[in-house]
Order: C-alpha cells, then structure tokens, then sequence
C-alpha cells in the first residue's frame, strides 16, 4: 500500500462517506448496507485524526524535554566541573593527588574509541 499523508487519506475518507450518504438508496438496493459502512468509516476517521493529534503532541512535548535535558546536563557539567576546580584548589592545584583528580575531567573529554569492527569474512573456496 503507498503511503499516503495524513491530510490525504482523511480528504479521502471523507470523501468516500460522502459517497456512501449521497448513494445511501442505490446501494440499500444492491444490498450495502451504508450506515454500516460510513459507520466504520467514521470510527476510523475519528481514531486516526485522535491518534495524529497524540503524536503532534508528543513531539512538542519531546521537544520541550529535550531542550530541558541540554540546558540541565550543560549545567550539571559546569557545576561539577567548577566543583573539581574547587577540590583541586583546596589539595593544591600541582600536587600529585590534585593532578590525579584533574583527570576525571580529561577523561570524559576524550573520545570514545570506535567499536572494533568483525574483520571481513573469508572468501569462499571452490571445491
């Protein structure tokens, strides 16, 4: 099934149970029941639309947290970081365990190594 938009396929929806109202007689005559139909249809249309409307909001929503969580862990980083300045002052800043500490800093800023990558598998032989 190609994946329409959600705009489209309400248009369509609607469309279609517009048909169905319009026509109501000729199909009763052919033996579709219509008020089944649109009746479907409607619930249908109504819990797609309900469902977009959850999504669109919770995309705000995750937005709004995101930008949250950056601005606390930017924070929580510099006040921990003004807190290691603080204890290496206090053991005095180029005294061994000063510099021992100061690495906790200089560890979190170096990369991370790539994960090891499987070598290639070996080429088939014919036997």
């Amino acid at each position: 099934m190609p994946r329409y938009g959600h705009a489209q396929t309400l248009g369509f929806s609607g469309d279609v149970q517009n048909v169905y109202k319009k026509e109501k007689r000729s199909l009763k005559r052919a033996g579709v029941d219509a008020e089944t139909v649109v009746g479907r249809i409607r619930g249908l249309h109504e819990r797609t639309a309900s469902l977009n409307a959850r999504q669109e909001s919770l995309k705000r929503q995750l937005g709004q947290t995101t930008a949250a969580y950056v601005a606390v862990q930017k924070k929580l980083y510099i006040v921990c970081s003004g807190a290691l300045d603080t204890a290496m002052a206090a053991l005095e800043k180029n005294s061994p365990a000063a510099k021992n500490i100061q690495r906790l800093r200089s560890r979190i800023r170096k990369p991370r190594s790539p994960p090891a990558t499987p070598p290639p598998p070996a080429p088939a032989t014919a036997d």
